[in-house]
C-alpha cells in the first residue's frame, strides 16, 4: 500500500512540470535574480545547483515559522528522517537506514559551522542562534571522516552584522512552557563586529500525553503504547534549559579576517520519567556543554584558505533513580572535543581544488558512584580517538556539467583507559581507512538535472561496546573486544526539475552496501553483547516537492506546497553466528516510511500561516519492557515473526502515526511580531522511542520585538 501511494505522489506531480513549463512560457518577462545557495558542508562554497550529493536546506524563513522547541523538533517537522528522542531533553538522528542512537556515536555526523559540534543530542543545539541548516544525505566521509556515514547535519549559525539589530521575543503556553530569547548585533568599532543572543527555555509541569490516534491501530499497537496512557500526565517531565551565544568577527583588511563563536548550554535537574511505567526511576540530570569555534579566512581573487581550530565540552550528570532528592549523583561523563581543521581552496577558471588536513582528538572520562564518594564500575572505560586525516577533492563546473570527486586517508589511534573497577586492561587499536568519492550532476534542459555520486564511510566501535561491563535495569550489558568498525559503500542517482522560482522537484534513489554492522547479541538470556553482522542493504526512494501554487493565478500573495517522501525499499543485514545458519533480518529502530507536508501562507503585508503534517512509519524495536513484565496483556504470539525474527526473539512492531502542527504569525509596523502555535495539533499519542509517549496537543504564544 506504501508503494502505491508513493506511486500515485510522482504520478500527480507529474503534470505540474508541463504546467510550470507553461507558466515560465507566459510570464518570461517577469525575472528575479537571486543569489546562488552556497553549501558551506562541501568546504569549497560550492553553489546548491552544482553539487551532486542530495543536499536539503532549512532556510532562515522555514525555521521562524515551524514550532521549534529544539534541533531535534525542527529536523523531524521539515527533514525525512528517523528519531530517536526521550522526555529529559535527548534526540538523536538517523538518515537512509542508519538508524538513531541515544547511548553512543552516532552515524550521522552534527557540526556547528562546518566543526564538530561535541555532542550527537539535538536538545543541546540552540536553536535561537541558527540561520539555516544544511542536510547532506549519504556518506560523506570524504570531507567529515568517521560518523559521516548516514550523512551530515550542518547548523549555520546567525552573522554578526555592521548595521545594529535587536531582537527580544517572549513565548508561553501549555505545560507551563515558557521562552525568552534575546539577539542583538552590531558593529563595536570600524572593523570589529558582535552579535550576542541568549534563550531561557524552561517547562515548569509535567505534560499530558496524547489522547487519539489519527490512523487505525490493532489491539497489539494500542497495547506497545499502553491504553492507560492516552490522555494521561507524563510524569516528572519539567526543565530548564539555558542557552547563551556570542560571535565576534574581526576585519583584518580586504584578505584576512577572523571569527570567534562560543556557546554555553546549562541545564540542572532536568527531569527523567524512566519511560512511561517509570520502571527505571524517577530521577534528574544535570547538561553543561560549552563550544569555541574559531575560523581564520584568507580569501584573494582565487584562492581561499581557512583554519579552523575548536574545543568542545559536554558534561552529563545523572543522579540516582532512588535518591534524587538527595542530590546523589551516580554517574557523571564528559566528553571533550578538540583540534583544527585546515582547508585550501584554490580556482582556475571552471576547475577547484580542495586540499586539506584534519587533526581531531576525542576524549571521554566516565564515572559512577554507588552511594555518595564510593566509586563503582563505570559504564564504560575512559577512551581517547586521535584521528589525522588528509583528503583532497576537485570540482569541475563547465556549462551543464558538475563533477566532483577526491579521497580521503584517516589514521585513528583508539586508547581504552585500564579500569580496575571494570576489570578491563589498557589496550589501543589503529585503524586506518581510505575514503573515495565521486559525484556528477548533468543538465539537459536549463530545467532539467540528473545527478549521482558514489562513495565509501566508516564508523569505529564506540568504547562501551568494545569494553566494559554494566545493568540497566535486569539486563546486563557485556563489550566485545573483536569487534570491527563498519564499513559501507553508497551511491545515489536522481532527477531534479526547477523553474524560476515555481516548482522544484526531486526523485532519488540510494543504495548503501554495508558490512560488519555492528548488532545487539541476545543469544544469552539477561545477556546484551554485540557483534559484527555479515553483509547488509539499505535501499530506498526519495521524493521532494516544492510547488508556489500562487502564482498560477496571482504574484499579490504566496502560497506553498512542501512533500517529502522517504520510501525503505530493503534494509536488512546478515546475523551469523558461528553455530547456527546466517539469517537475514531487517534492521531495527529504523522507519519503512516517513513523509512531510506543509502549506504555507504568506499574504506579503506581514501575516503568515504554516499547516504542516508528518507520517512516521512502522519500526521494529526490542521489548526492553518484558523484563519488568510492564505489558502483561503482550503476549508471545504478538511479537514479531517475520523478516528474519521469531516470536522468541521479542521483537516488537510499532504502529505508524500522523502528526499534524499549525503555526500563525502577524507582523505589523515591521517591529512587532505576534503569534500561535500548535504543536500536535490533532492530539496523536505516538512514540519515538518504545515506552516513552510524546507530548499531546501544545498550544504556544509568541511575541517578537526586533529592530
Amino acid at each position: 500500500m506504501r508503494l502505491r501511494l508513493f506511486s500515485g505522489i510522482i504520478a500527480l506531480a507529474l503534470p505540474l512540470v508541463l504546467q510550470a513549463s507553461e507558466l515560465d512560457k507566459v510570464d518570461s518577462t517577469k525575472v528575479y535574480r537571486i543569489d546562488p545557495a552556497m553549501v558551506a558542508a562541501s568546504r569549497m562554497q560550492l553553489p546548491l545547483k552544482n553539487i551532486p550529493q542530495k543536499v536539503e536546506i532549512i532556510d532562515k524563513s522555514l525555521l521562524e515559522s515551524a514550532p521549534h522547541e529544539n534541533l531535534g523538533e525542527i529536523l523531524k517537522r521539515t527533514i525525512n528522517l528517523d528519531i530517536i528522542q526521550y522526555p529529559g531533553a535527548l534526540t538523536t538522528v538517523g538518515m537512509r537506514g542508519f538508524s538513531p542512537t541515544a547511548h553512543s556515536r552516532n552515524y550521522t555526523l552534527l557540526l556547528i559551522d562546518g566543526q564538530p559540534a561535541g555532542t550527537n543530542n539535538l536538545t543541546t543545539i540552540p536553536t535561537d542562534f541558527i540561520e539555516r541548516v544544511e542536510v547532506v544525505k549519504g556518506p560523506y566521509s570524504l570531507l567529515y571522516g568517521s560518523d559521516a556515514m548516514g550523512g551530515v547535519i550542518n547548523v549555520i549559525t546567525k552573522r554578526s552584522s555592521a548595521a545594529t539589530a535587536v531582537n527580544v521575543g517572549l513565548s508561553g503556553g501549555s505545560f507551563a512552557q515558557t521562552n525568552y530569547t534575546g539577539f542583538v548585533s552590531g558593529a563595536i568599532a570600524p572593523k570589529l563586529l558582535l552579535a550576542m543572543g541568549f534563550s531561557l527555555k524552561s517547562q515548569d509541569a509535567d505534560y499530558r500525553i496524547g489522547s487519539k490516534n489519527l490512523l487505525e491501530l490493532s489491539n497489539v499497537e494500542k497495547l506497545i503504547l499502553d491504553e492507560k496512557s492516552y490522555g494521561d500526565i507524563m510524569t516528572h517531565t519539567k526543565y530548564r534549559i539555558n542557552d547563551f551565544n556570542g560571535k565576534l568577527e574581526y576585519i583584518i583588511n580586504n584578505r584576512w579576517s577572523a571569527q570567534l563563536y562560543s556557546s554555553a548550554t546549562l541545564a540542572n535537574d532536568v527531569q527523567t520519567p524512566g519511560n512511561y511505567w517509570h520502571s527505571y526511576g524517577m530521577s534528574k540530570k544535570d547538561i553543561t556543554r560549552f563550544a569555541n569555534y574559531l575560523q581564520i579566512n584568507n580569501i584573494t581573487a582565487n584562492n581561499e584558505l581557512n583554519i579552523a581550530p575548536y574545543l568542545t565540552i559536554q558534561q552529563d550528570a545523572n543522579y540516582d533513580s532512588k535518591k534524587a532528592d538527595a542530590a546523589f549523583i551516580n554517574s557523571r561523563e564528559t566528553i571533550r572535543g578538540c583540534g583544527v581543521k585546515v582547508g585550501n581552496t584554490h580556482t582556475w577558471g571552471n576547475l577547484k581544488w580542495l586540499l586539506g588536513v584534519d587533526l581531531d582528538s576525542y576524549d571521554v572520562t566516565s564515572k559512577r558512584y554507588s552511594e555518595k564518594f564510593t566509586p563503582t564500575a563505570p559504564y564504560r572505560p575512559d577512551n581517547s580517538r586521535l584521528s589525522v586525516s588528509g583528503f583532497t577533492q576537485l570540482a569541475y563546473n563547465l556549462r551543464n556539467l558538475s563533477l566532483n570527486g577526491g579521497v580521503r586517508y584517516d589514521a585513528i589511534q583508539y586508547t581504552l583507559q585500564a579500569s580496575s573497577l571494570l576489570g578491563s586492561e589498557k589496550r589501543s587499536e589503529f585503524y586506518s581507512h581510505l575514503s573515495p568519492s565521486l559525484g556528477v550532476r548533468y543538465y539537459p534542459l536549463p530545467e532539467l538535472s540528473l545527478h549521482g555520486s558514489l562513495g565509501s564511510a566508516f564508523y569505529v566501535p564506540d568504547a562501551y561496546k568494545t569494553a566494559g561491563s554494566y545493568m540497566i535495569g535486569k539486563v546486563k550489558y557485556v563489550g566485545n573486544k573483536d569487534l570491527k568498525p563498519e564499513k559501507t559503500t553508497s551511491f545515489d542517482v536522481g532527477v531534479s526539475y526547477s523553474t524560476g522560482g515555481l516548482l522544484s522537484m526531486d526523485l532519488t534513489y540510494f543504495q548503501n552496501f554495508y558490512s560488519d554492522k555492528i548488532i545487539n547479541d541476545n543469544s544469552e538470556k539477561g545477556v546484551t553483547t554485540y557483534k559484527n553482522a555479515g553483509k547488509g542493504q539499505m535501499s530506498g526512494l526519495e521524493f521532494m516537492l516544492s510547488w508556489d501554487v500562487a502564482r498560477l493565478w496571482t504574484r499579490s500573495y504566496i502560497l506553498k506546497l512542501y512533500t517529502g517522501v522517504t520510501y525503505m525499499l530493503k534494509n536488512d543485514f546478515e546475523d551469523v553466528s558461528p553455530s547456527k545458519p546466517t539469517i537475514t533480518k531487517k534492521s531495527l529502530y529504523t522507519r519503512d516510511a516517513t513523509a512531510n507536508v506543509s502549506l504555507v501562507f504568506n499574504n506579503t503585508t506581514g501575516f503568515e500561516a504554516r499547516l504542516s503534517g508528518r507520517y512516521i512509519g512502522s519500526r521494529l524495536e526490542n521489548d526492553w519492557m518484558v523484563w519488568g513484565n510492564l505489558r502483561p496483556a503482550i503476549k508471545p504470539d504478538d511479537y514479531y515473526a517475520e523478516g528474519g525474527y521469531t516470536t522468541k526473539d521479542q521483537i516488537l512492531r510499532h504502529s505508524a502515526h500522523i502528526v499534524v502542527d499549525f503555526s500563525s504569525y502577524y507582523t505589523f509596523k515591521n517591529r512587532y511580531k505576534v503569534g500561535i502555535s500548535v504543536s500536535n495539533l490533532l492530539d496523536e499519542n505516538y512514540t519515538e522511542k518504545d515506552g516513552y509517549n510524546m507530548p499531546g496537543r501544545s498550544v504556544m504564544g509568541h511575541f517578537v520585538f526586533q529592530l
